[in-house]
């Protein structure tokens, strides 16, 4: 995989339509310190749909393909503590930021550059921002759960699209029991955790209880039709969706799961609405 560094001029893009301004309490900001994502040649990288997005298509050497080049903002850290304070305290009050919609925050080459941990010490140095939202499907980010638990602002976004470990486009029974272990440790350590199944993937019928034993505080089940941002037409497009083996357009798997946690008492948003129901701190 090629990385490469590049100076960037902005780290805070506002967010004005589309997913994360679709539910009750949206977000105000996304932030990604990198093009391209080393976790692009796993499973999830067969259907991404970040790799149809300008961040990616345009920073790509040509010929490139997802998940073959990283392209770092090596002064990300500068960046946002620059632009946090320009913000000022009522500016900050009304940020919901959610890192990240692009790429992933622990992706592999974060141990080595740790780009989101200089992050988190920039946001520790803001306590006014209402809403930070680290989603992540890496259990690298044990690593900075004291810093994230912090941060009083802070949730931890989870994926776990399924609990089968078989099929031959899903995670490894190995990472599903380390991402839910994860989860627990990083409750245990005082952070909010918001679990969510996206996209959900055919899973067992016990998917919900073992969800609902993981020590998560809220839910979000997503869908490739309702996550993808083109009605499914993205994902139509994926490596996925042309060796999926099954009707991976068919929502009600989802949607049975969905209303299995809401039965059980579960706190659970569906698609973008779910991502973006975390009510304000100063409702909390």
């Amino acid at each position: 995989m090629r990385l490469a560094t590049r100076r960037a001029t902005r780290i805070l893009t506002p967010q004005r339509g589309g997913f994360l301004r679709a539910g009750p309490w949206p977000f105000t900001h996304s932030l990604s310190w990198s093009a391209g994502c080393g976790l692009g040649k796993t499973y999830c990288g067969r259907y991404c749909y970040a790799q149809h997005l300008p961040n990616w298509t345009f920073s790509r050497e040509e010929g490139e393909d997802w998940g073959e080049a990283v392209i770092v903002k090596e002064n990300a850290a500068a960046l946002l503590d620059e632009e946090l304070a320009r913000a000022g305290s009522a500016g900050r009050r009304g940020m919901r930021l959610f890192m990240s919609t692009v790429s992933d925050p622990w992706q592999p080459v974060e141990r080595r550059l740790r780009l989101t941990r200089q992050c988190l010490a920039v946001f520790a140095r803001y306590p006014d921002i209402d809403l930070m939202l680290f989603q992540t499907r890496s259990p690298t980010v044990l690593d900075d759960a004291a810093a994230i638990a912090a941060l009083s602002g802070a949730w931890l976004g989870m994926t776990l699209e399924t609990d089968r470990g078989d099929l031959d486009y899903g995670p490894t029974a190995g990472a599903i029991r380390q991402r839910l272990t994860a989860v627990r440790d990083l409750t245990a350590a005082g952070v909010r955790v918001q679990l969510a199944v996206a996209p959900c993937l055919l899973h067992s019928a016990g998917f919900a209880d073992l969800l609902m034993t993981s020590g998560a505080q809220r839910f979000v089940v997503d869908t490739f039709n309702a996550g993808d941002g083109s009605q499914g037409a993205r994902t139509a497009g994926s490596h996925f969706a042309a060796r999926a083996g099954y009707e991976w357009r068919d929502e009600r798997p989802a949607r049975r799961l969905y209303e299995r946690l809401r039965l059980a008492g579960a706190e659970v948003g569906w698609s973008a609405e779910g991502f973006a129901s975390i009510p304000p701190r100063r409702l909390l």
